[in-house]
């Protein structure tokens, strides 16, 4: 498989931490290659190291060993504002706390990450409005968080995920937090705009109701 068809190519990662005198492998050589336009779940239990590893190919921590090329750029090689530009128009994080700011409304907190892109104050709430709409949301933009059901919030950080058009949506446990029936219909909505829009998508959980929905299922154990 060529470079030039993945979107993520992780080679030999290892994490650790020291505690004490003592090393705690968080990840431990793992190898993943995910081509444009994927949907991948993976999967494994509370503690497995999923976060760990979509941190590290978010580029929000840092291996202690190994590589993680996005698009083709080794994330090694990249300094902190390279890094930073490759968050903002390269990657889009969806959390299962869905990290909202409360005392904005959904249309602002979908366009405050892209005041970081440099577009104009119009394109950027354009954009926000057209993700909004994306995901279901359009007669909702101008609610605050408070004011809308858990599903809903997780479509506005759906929507603050896609909106500066990323190639890759890393996607937490986004169902952990909400009842049966609304996480189906996240994920539901996830695998739509991966088949709609070609943006290949990262998705971590332990739920097994997610297999019938990826391209391919990675498991992450011990």
């Amino acid at each position: 498989m060529s470079s030039e068809t993945l979107t993520v190519d992780i080679r030999d990662l290892h994490k650790y931490y020291s505690i004490g005198d003592e090393k705690v492998h968080a990840l431990r050589g793992i190898n993943l290659k995910v081509k444009h336009g994927e949907y991948i779940v993976i999967m494994g239990p509370s503690g497995s190291g999923k976060t760990t590893l979509l941190n590290m190919v978010g580029a929000l921590d840092t291996p202690s060993n190994g590589e993680c090329f996005i698009d083709g750029l080794s994330l090694s090689d990249l300094n902190s504002q390279e890094l930073s530009s490759l968050r903002v128009f390269k990657i889009g994080f969806v959390f299962q706390t869905f990290n909202l700011i409360d005392s904005l409304t959904a249309l602002d907190n979908v366009a405050f990450p892209l005041h970081l892109s440099g577009k104009s104050r119009k394109e950027i709430r354009a954009r926000a409005a057209e993700a909004l709409k994306l995901v279901g949301l359009e007669d909702r933009m101008h609610h605050l968080p408070g004011e809308l059901s858990g599903g809903q919030r997780q479509r506005v950080a759906i929507a603050r995920a896609i909106a500066n058009k990323p190639s890759l949506i890393l996607a937490d446990e986004p169902t952990a937090n909400l009842d049966l029936q609304t996480g189906m219909q996240i994920v539901e909505l996830l695998r739509k705009l991966n088949r709609e829009t070609g943006v290949t998508v990262i998705n971590t959980t332990h739920d097994l109701k997610l297999i019938d929905i990826a391209d391919r299922i990675c498991w992450l154990r011990n």
